[in-house]
């Protein structure tokens, strides 16, 4: 009985420090839904989204490693495309018309599938690709030159670090 009451002991001092610890918190919940399988926020109406979201990524991550995370996400999409391109190509080729109406109706469902999560990937690698070009283009100081290297003073407005130029990075 005390081995067992030690351990419990243990394992809850050991839980206190883990849950106080910045690794193990996680971020606020936000509310979510669900289309074609990615995750996308639901919007509030009011708020200017297209200048607020990217605006909260650099603030918390900084340009360089939000830039660098976009184009990792847009060509995760291309490559998720492209492996729906070769899907719907296997399909196209095991699929034939002397088989069972089942195995019609499953390789159908799976091109049908492959095929809109194909174009919805091209579609989300083109605008991530876009938007992280548009606000690249933007984010050299044309005060002293340096890129990437400035601090969000509004969800638009930056500061340069090295010389304190104020611009626009985030068109309306």
């Amino acid at each position: 009985m005390a081995g067992g009451s030690m351990v419990a002991e243990l394992g809850r001092i050991l839980l206190h420090r883990v849950e106080h610890a910045r690794w193990f918190q996680r971020p606020a919940a936000t509310p979510r839904g669900v289309f074609f399988g990615a995750v996308l926020e639901i919007r509030r109406p009011g708020l200017d989204h297209s200048r607020m979201e990217p605006a909260d990524s650099i603030a918390r991550l900084g340009f360089a490693r939000w830039y660098e995370r976009r184009l990792i996400e847009g060509h995760a999409w291309l490559v998720s495309a492209f492996v729906c391109m070769i899907a719907i190509a296997a399909c196209f080729e095991e699929l034939h018309f002397r088989g069972s109406l089942e195995r019609l109706l499953a390789y159908a469902l799976i091109i049908a599938g492959a095929a809109a999560t194909g174009i919805y990937g091209l579609v989300r690698y083109q605008r991530i690709l876009v938007e992280a070009e548009r606000l690249g283009e933007q984010a050299t100081c044309r005060g002293c030159g340096t890129y990437a290297r400035f601090r969000l003073i509004s969800p638009s407005d930056v500061r340069c670090r090295k010389c304190q130029n104020e611009w626009r990075l985030i068109d309306g």
